[in-house]
């Protein structure tokens, strides 16, 4: 692996938190630094210290301009975590930060068609930037090597109710 790529990319999660963990550690006050942390805990699994992480990073700087992707890291772990309607609520945020992204509108389908809201899960699916089904298809036939195996499972059988949802 070269030196520009982080482990997470490749999927090592435990690697990439050990290297959060230690900038962390020369540089806690950094919303930066606390927000990578954050990311990398809940891509590897941890959950809990990465919303605790993600929520200092948003109170160690509330104007950063990276403030919508430590919402939008959140609501993935809420996602993941399947706290569906946690997840929701936060990536309305992002959406009302970042309107035109076309992660959080997938997240929202995914986190609605779990909580058996079908139809708004199809609309939410309709709200994603043009081009989406093919971008989705791509998505749904190669699992990125960053996401865990059951996380991908669990957002593709998300994406897939809510395609699915009769109109």
């Amino acid at each position: 692996m070269g030196e520009m790529t982080r482990p997470l990319w490749g999927g090592e999660w435990e690697a990439a938190i050990a290297d959060a963990r230690t900038g962390f550690a020369l540089n806690p006050n950094s919303a930066f630094v606390v927000g990578m942390l954050g990311c990398d805990l809940y891509v590897g699994g941890y959950r809990e210290e990465a919303l605790v992480r993600l929520n200092q990073a948003m109170r160690l700087s509330p104007h950063d301009p990276l403030n919508w992707l430590w919402q939008l890291w959140r609501g993935n772990a809420q996602f993941y975590g399947r706290d569906f309607t946690a997840s929701l609520v936060t990536l309305h945020e992002v959406v009302r930060l970042r309107r035109a992204f076309r992660q959080p509108h997938q997240m929202i389908a995914a986190s609605l068609a779990h909580l058996g809201r079908l139809q708004e899960a199809r609309a939410a699916l309709k709200r994603a930037a043009p081009g989406f089904p093919e971008q989705s298809q791509h998505y749904i036939e190669e699992r990125p090597h960053w996401i865990r195996p059951e996380d991908y499972a669990l957002r593709v059988e998300g994406l897939r109710l809510a395609a699915e949802a009769p109109p």
